[in-house]
């Protein structure tokens, strides 16, 4: 649909207020109590740093931001994305931030008129995309952003820190309070967020290569004319086996902080959430357990003691492992059938997801074992599998990035 999002306001919108100090703790304002409307959002925002309390232990939910702090706050963001882009934050990605923050807020501000209709908007082959057309519509049906005058919108055009001061001068010409920005900002980033989750799911891909590459070692110390078990060889495969579990647990919270940016969601979301977060928990504990299997291959293996704390740790890590599985294809059939109404794009990223966990789970668990050699490159092809699922999960966090 367009480029991929690069606007991390959500990331960096800190420290609103001079007099705040280190983050506070959110349980720990002493302003907000349990049953605070927007409690839930203030602690989303404070736990990840973008809103700070002050020194004095407080949050102020009800303090004011002017359109200027807003306005200056954005802009030092801004100059922090064009040295990490070239391509600087668009106005549409702008729109979409606009529109989705402000549907997390009690208040919306009411449409001025029926929004204006641009020559270049939407683009050419751009049916489908209601989602970012209905974010353009939003923001020019406000007035807070407006065409050009030859009549055209430039949804690419990167924003300029002036440009956005005005804008967001328009859209909150109230002011805005810290509480509210915290809402803002936890309902408003889905995007970035989804963009996030995509990159982690490269990362699995990654670790994935290496763990592939470390057990490829040790498949040529069996298969060769001398076959013979490199402990230290082994014991490197199984550390970056733990280290592409542990990647693909912080893939899964990443997952899980897209799922629980749904200010409203749906039983197929909240099931999305909750199976997301049972797959994250279901990783670290698998990822423990082949750091405890490494461990055990570096004890005395001349020992009967040895070889059965040994032998228990694999069977140990063997069912973490499975269990980390059941729970991942759980997870991404929900999350599937979360985008199962979704445009074409993302329902198809998600569905080839979901087909790619049955793939690896598969994979995971039918091993012919004719002879060591043969089940080791057996588990190596695997890898290829894995990392095949990895990937799809990347492409369906960016199909919702695209559209959030």
């Amino acid at each position: 649909m367009r480029r991929t999002i690069t606007l991390v306001l959500a990331v960096s919108l800190l420290a609103l207020g001079g007099a705040a100090s280190a983050q506070t703790p959110p349980a720990e304002f002493s302003d907000v109590p349990a049953d605070h409307a927007r409690q839930a959002d203030i602690e989303y925002a404070a736990a990840r740093g973008w809103l700070t309390g002050f020194d004095d232990g407080t949050f102020q939910p009800e303090r004011i931001l002017t359109p200027a702090e807003i306005g200056d706050l954005v802009s030092r963001i801004f100059d922090d994305v064009s040295a990490a882009s070239e391509e600087g934050v668009s106005r549409l990605d702008m729109a979409l931030f606009l529109q989705h923050g402000n549907q997390a807020l009690t208040d919306p501000v009411a449409p001025s008129a029926t929004a204006p209709e641009f020559s270049d908007w939407p683009p050419a082959g751009h049916a489908g995309h209601e989602d970012a057309d209905a974010a353009v519509a939003y923001a020019a049906a406000r007035e807070w952003f407006r065409g050009y005058p030859d009549g055209t919108f430039r949804a690419e055009r990167a924003i300029t820190d002036r440009q956005t001061a005005t804008v967001l001068g328009r859209a909150f010409p109230q002011g805005l309070s810290r509480a509210e920005m915290a809402a803002y900002v936890r309902h408003g980033n889905r995007a970035v967020i989804a963009h996030e989750a995509s990159r982690a799911w490269d990362e699995v891909s990654a670790a994935g290569t290496a763990a592939q590459n470390a057990w490829a070692v040790v498949c040529d110390d069996l298969s060769g004319p001398d076959p013979m078990f490199n402990v230290p060889h082994i014991i490197a495969g199984y550390s970056l086996e733990a280290a592409a579990e542990d990647a693909l647990a912080d893939a899964w919270r990443a997952d899980v902080d897209f799922w629980e940016t749904s200010a409203d969601p749906a039983p197929e979301e909240e099931a999305a959430l909750r199976t997301a977060r049972t797959a994250a928990v279901a990783w670290d504990a698998s990822a423990d357990a082949e750091r405890a299997l490494a461990a055990s291959v570096t004890g005395d293996l001349t020992t009967e003691e040895g070889r059965q704390a040994a032998t228990d740790a694999a069977w140990a890590a063997r069912a973490t492992e499975k269990a980390a599985w059941d729970a991942a294809r759980e997870a991404t059939a929900a999350a599937a059938a979360a985008e199962a109404r979704a445009e074409p794009a993302v329902r198809e990223a998600w569905e080839t997801a979901a087909e790619k966990a049955e793939a690896a789970v598969a994979a995971w668990d039918e091993f012919t074992i004719i002879n060591l050699a043969a089940a080791c490159q057996n588990w190596v092809d695997a890898w290829t599998i894995w990392k095949d699922w990895a990937a799809a999960m990347s492409v369906a966090n960016d199909a919702l990035a695209a559209v959030a």
